[in-house]
């Protein structure tokens, strides 16, 4: 299945958002890592979506799609989805939705 890897500063934002992943996408692996381990991470679980809070080059040269929320605590999130990126300002709950929703689809279709 599509692997997502949430690793936000704030643990409290980290595990909400986990848990509604969870939730919402019972299909979807989840998994939570602390913003120093991320790389490491995403070594491990080679996971199709990163939600992080401070992107790094192995995200953006791993991941299918990635978020980086509100970099430098602004409004403002960068998304790149299977390589198109955008920003999107006060990004909601159904947007990340919308980016796993689109990234499994295109893994499922053999695009990813």
């Amino acid at each position: 299945g599509t692997r997502v890897l949430v690793a936000c500063e704030l643990q409290s934002y980290r595990q909400a958002l986990a848990a509604a992943f969870r939730e919402l996408r019972p299909e979807v692996e989840v998994f939570e890592a602390e913003k120093e381990n991320l790389d490491l991470e995403v070594e491990r679980l080679d996971p199709e979506v990163v939600v992080c809070t401070q992107l790094t080059a192995r995200v953006e040269d791993r991941a299918a799609s990635w978020v980086e929320l509100y970099p430098c605590h602004g409004r403002r999130s960068v998304v790149s989805v299977l390589g198109e990126r955008s920003t999107v300002e006060e990004i909601q709950l159904s947007d990340l939705l919308s980016i796993i929703d689109r990234t499994e689809r295109a893994t499922l279709n053999g695009a990813g």
